[in-house]
């Protein structure tokens, strides 16, 4: 995995599934329905409606909606690579957060230290 290893195309498949394909030439399918089965706010409920999830568009590299919901391509990346939606767990486990102290931001395990 490539760290901000941006989207490069996407192609819809049936309901919701993507094949994406990465900068670095990794293409992958993901059926992204589970981030959408039960919407917490706004932004997840529009995904019941017929037809929003096909009006999915690349904005720099980075796969978005028009009401503003995007996934970050990384996290994309991730599920690409298990063939699902990860865990709330398995999402932890992979991406580490660092300490407060140093701004808190995320970072993925195999990202190399500088």
């Amino acid at each position: 995995m490539k760290y901000l290893n941006r989207v490069k195309h996407l192609r819809l498949l049936e309901d919701c599934r993507l094949s994406v394909t990465f900068r670095d030439g990794f293409v992958g399918e993901v059926d992204l329905w589970p981030c959408f089965e039960n919407p917490r706010g706004p932004l997840t409920r529009a995904f019941h409606e017929p037809g929003f999830f096909q009006q999915v568009y690349l904005d720099h590299g980075t796969v978005t909606w028009p009401n503003s919901y995007d996934i970050c391509s990384d996290v994309l990346r991730y599920y690409c690579e298990l063939g699902r939606v990860a865990s709330k767990e398995e999402m932890t486990a992979h991406f580490v957060t660092e300490p407060a102290a140093s701004g808190g931001a995320l970072v993925m395990n195999d990202k190399p230290n500088d």
